[in-house]
């Protein structure tokens, strides 16, 4: 056997060993913790209410500070990325959320015999476990300072502090939880996610109290809210910040389309002897207590300040919607990717008539190129759903015997629709290019120079509240430029050729920064962002000669260089501190191999057909293929 003949199979060997190693997945995380209050405990009191002698299966059901059995936000958010949520002291949960905590000072409202577990010792209960560290890999949650200003509010009306000394008290809680973040990140954590206070001051509990009473603890509330997502940004602190003041008054505007009948009066009656009317508890409240059957449904409110279950449902729905939007508009920046992949289909067929014109001559050619590119939905990634169709016109010339050099202009448009009706996005490219091919003997090479303007037109983020779905609406551009370089050698075999071929394909995409409008507390700005490729192929190319006609086959391995992490950087617009935070983007697996196969030859003397198909394996996930034909005319 001659040695080229003993060679060529085992680099294909080893190409396609290396395509079918595992790659990389879609962007999700390692675990979820949750530190704070009542708002996101999940149970921590159940030992408390055993102690009162209530039957285990209430227990149970009970523990929650919402129309139990719940789940709360917390509980939700874990689930919706994977984690089994628990109560930090019932088998090793992670949800150290206590009913009654401030952010670092003893609570007047924790029942006796409990522990004092503001959110500075829950965070000491965590770092505990990993002696210090944090995962960076996880999500934190922080909602805290409802109790601080409770409990200073209580204070104040006793005639105990000034009017003065309460709002010191309560802006000093926001600057204490901001240290409490900032240790969690000093100990390693990167993804904190921040719950602001709703307005308190609209809760049944102030709401009755007069206007002038209900307008002060408003005020409180976002004043402490001021001082902790500016004092984050400040500091260059960056959480993911969630806007629950401004969403859960846009659900007051409107409670009806989110299935509300009641915004003013609470779900839960007396649990009685435990509780009276005067003293109703959400924490005492489940399906045989309630004023109504439907009352955790259609009630905003559990008892005088705690969400019912629906609200907290809705709640989760949007924080999640925080980190979700910016992956999701990540993939903005992988369509234009395929959609050059088109072009240059288009390119390589047009150079395969314009090699056999005579030296010093022109060819024309038009090419069509039709694909799909999907990605599967999957935790941490909506998917995509995107169809792109291209066309592209060339000139080309016969420079010398070797040399073929040419100009092509193309577009290409694409629909996109996001996994799990998530949305969807329109895609209009205008590409222009300069190439160049050398054929001497049995070796060949191309280059392949595109820049492009793209624009993403009526781009829809759907964000799933309940009943309702919010529609946030952008339309941003972008550019991508290229450059793709192909080289192999065919050694002849009477009329089939075969040889080695390697490439590297190499573009950067960007997507501008751009605003989103029409959802509310919900709409995000999205920063600029940049996707970088670099996809580097070696296989094997044949050919058979058959008069008019040659077919073509084509197998290689390819590896995605340019797979670092990559990051959407986004921003609420509704928060005027301008609180901006990174979330992983999506990413795929960075080798897989693909396949392609074609025929071209000539219908006439002067005027020549391609037409190929080619389809991605081994990509987890991701269904690629696409079908491309040109036309040729030698002059």
């Amino acid at each position: 056997m001659k040695a080229r003949n003993r060679v060529l199979p085992a680099l294909l060997l080893s190409l396609f060993a290396a395509a079918a190693a595992p790659g990389a997945g879609a962007a999700q995380f390692s675990n979820v913790y949750v530190f704070g209050d009542s708002l996101s405990d999940a149970g921590y009191y159940r030992p408390f209410l055993a102690s009162l002698g209530l039957p285990a299966p209430v227990v149970a059901t009970l523990g929650r500070f919402t129309t139990n059995p719940g789940p709360v936000w917390s509980e939700i958010i874990s689930q919706f990325y994977g984690v089994a949520p628990a109560p930090s002291n019932a088998n090793g949960g992670n949800i150290f959320a206590q009913g009654g905590a401030r952010v670092a000072s003893a609570s007047a409202s924790t029942p006796p015999g409990s522990a004092q577990r503001p959110v500075s010792t829950q965070i000491d209960e965590y770092l505990a476990r990993g002696n210090g560290a944090a995962d960076p890999g996880a999500l934190y949650t922080v909602w805290a300072g409802a109790n601080d200003l409770f409990q200073n509010l209580a204070v104040f009306q006793a005639g105990g502090i000034t009017a003065s000394q309460l709002q010191a008290n309560v802006l000093g809680a926001a600057t204490a939880e901001i240290g409490q973040i900032a240790r969690l990140q000093a100990a390693g954590a990167r993804y904190v996610m921040v719950v602001g206070l709703p307005d308190i001051g609209a809760t049944p509990a102030f709401a009755s109290a007069g206007a002038a009473t209900a307008g002060s603890v408003t005020a409180l509330s976002a004043g402490y809210n001021t001082t902790l997502f500016t004092g984050l940004a400040s500091a260059g602190i960056r959480v993911i910040p969630v806007d629950a003041f401004t969403f859960l008054s846009e659900i007051r505007a409107n409670p009806s389309a989110y299935g509300f009948t009641n915004t003013t009066g609470i779900a839960c009656g007396p649990f009685p002897p435990i509780t009276t009317a005067s003293t109703v508890s959400s924490q005492f409240c489940g399906p045989t207590n309630l004023v109504a059957p439907d009352a955790g449904q259609t009630y905003l409110f559990a008892d005088s300040v705690h969400p019912t279950a629906a609200a907290q449902a809705i709640f989760a729905q949007f924080a999640e919607s925080m980190i979700e939007g910016p992956t999701q508009l990540s993939l903005l920046a992988e369509a234009p990717l395929r959609s050059r992949a088109s072009h240059v289909h288009s390119i390589d067929n047009g150079l395969l008539a314009a090699r056999q014109a005579p030296v010093g001559k022109l060819t024309v050619f038009v090419g069509g190129d039709g694909g799909k590119f999907d990605i599967d939905s999957g935790t941490g990634n909506t998917g995509l759903a995107s169809d792109q169709r291209s066309a592209s016109v060339g000139l080309t010339m016969r420079a010398a015997e070797a040399v073929t050099l040419g100009l092509a202009y193309g577009e290409t448009t694409g629909d996109g629709s996001f996994g799990t009706n998530a949305g969807s996005f329109h895609t209009r490219e205008q590409v222009y290019t300069v190439f160049g091919a050398l054929n001497w003997g049995g070796f060949y090479g191309t280059g392949i120079l595109s820049i492009a303007n793209i624009d993403f037109r009526d781009v829809r983020r759907n964000v799933v509240l309940g009943p309702v779905v919010r529609v946030a609406n952008s339309s941003p551009d972008g550019s991508n430029g290229s450059a793709f370089f192909n080289a192999g050698y065919d050694f002849a075999m009477g009329g089939l050729r075969i040889g080695p071929t390697v490439s590297v394909n190499a573009q950067n995409v960007t997507v501008n920064a751009f605003d989103e409008s029409g959802a509310g507390a919900a709409d995000l700005h999205i920063s600029e962002q940049t996707r970088r490729s670099e996809v580097w192929s070696a296989g094997l190319r044949a050919s058979m000669n058959m008069g008019a006609w040659t077919p073509w086959l084509r197998v290689t391995a390819d590896h995605e260089r340019g797979d670092d992490a990559r990051f959407v950087t986004a921003q609420p617009l509704s928060l005027a501190s301008g609180n901006a935070y990174d979330i992983p983007a999506y990413s795929a697996d960075s080798s897989f191999t693909t396949a392609a196969i074609g025929v071209h030859g000539w219908v006439g003397e002067r005027l020549a057909l391609g037409v190929s198909y080619f389809k991605i394996f081994g990509r987890s996930g991701i269904k690629e293929d696409g079908v491309s034909g040109t036309l040729s005319y030698r002059f």
